[in-house]
């Protein structure tokens, strides 16, 4: 009787070949309605344009808050973010962005619950962006979010700004979805991942305890902005102010100054529309150094509080 041969071992089953991911291309954003025709009021869209002039991701001085200019919608509350992250910490707007070396980047968001719990998002988009006529070369400029940045007297068309500003539009929906006001807070918290705290400009006396904060958060490098009250508010009235209704801007930092006797407090902001003033308002209060000064300006600590209702500390 022949002897039976062994049954075979089972075989693991072999491991099936990963499918090839396709890339997906990043879809364009419709543009916002909040741009209008001036005479018939309907929406009167920028057409979107090939990044086909060799623009960079960051310029030759790297990434600061002057590369910030706010564009053709009302997200004047990420352009201020955007700007305080960059001042203070720049490397988590470096850390942010993932060039994927086909025309496309990736931009990595933070969100943080209320519990502290962190989790991630990524959106990718492309370069192409929504292009406005330049008046001041006769060419064109991208309408929203765009770069400052001038070396050696030289402009260099800085992507970062346009590129962040097109994947938070892309996350929440659209350019119309971000385009109509929002908190600085959830935009660094978005990029550093740390949560935010926001503090009212009143309180008793000289607010000692929103100095100590401030000047605590600016020795520590974290980002910072300040919003004012209401768009038709009186403070706003006077183009002496030189500050705007429902508007963010960036807090480059607080420093103390000797004077004399006194110790003087001092506020550095920035506009980020990249100039201080509107230019008719400039031109009635003599302001020569309003289109060349970045939209960066000093304020006392009495002024700061007068003009400013809120202020938003990223971080500690």
């Amino acid at each position: 009787m022949p002897e039976h041969s062994p049954r075979p071992k089972p075989q693991a089953p072999k491991p099936k070949a990963p499918k090839p991911q396709v890339p997906v291309k990043p879809r364009d954003l419709v543009d916002p309605t909040v741009t209008k025709d001036e005479k018939t009021k309907q929406p009167d869209p920028f057409a979107y344009k090939k990044n086909d002039r060799g623009s960079k991701l960051y310029g030759p001085d790297g990434i600061k808050a002057g590369d910030v200019q706010q564009g053709a919608i009302g997200d004047c509350y990420l352009a201020a973010a955007l700007g305080a992250v960059a001042g203070s910490k720049p490397d988590a707007i470096k850390n942010a962005i993932k060039d994927n070396g086909d025309g496309t980047y990736t931009v990595r968001f933070f969100e943080v619950g209320w519990d502290g719990k962190k989790t991630t998002h990524a959106e990718s988009v492309d370069a192409d962006l929504p292009q406005a006529p330049d008046a001041a070369t006769g060419g064109e400029k991208p309408a929203y979010a765009k770069s400052t940045e001038m070396v050696e007297g030289k402009a260099f068309m800085e992507l970062w700004p346009s590129i962040v500003e097109k994947a938070y539009a892309s996350w929440k929906g659209s350019y119309e979805a971000i385009g109509n006001g929002g908190n600085p807070g959830d935009v660094m918290t978005a990029l550093t991942g740390e949560a935010c705290r926001s503090s009212q400009t009143a309180g008793v006396g000289e607010n000692d305890q929103l100095w100590s904060k401030m000047l605590k958060a600016s020795q520590e490098k974290r980002p910072m902005t300040a919003s004012s009250g209401g768009e038709e508010d009186e403070r706003y009235k006077d183009p002496k102010a030189g500050v705007y209704g429902h508007h963010a801007y960036t807090v480059m930092g607080v420093e103390e100054k000797k004077e004399g006797a006194k110790t003087e407090r001092k506020v550095t902001l920035r506009n980020p529309w990249a100039k201080r003033r509107r230019t008719a308002d400039a031109a009635a209060v003599g302001d020569t150094g309003n289109a060349t000064g970045g939209g960066v300006f000093q304020l006392s600590w009495k002024e700061f509080r007068a003009l400013y209702d809120n202020v938003i500390v990223n971080g500690g």
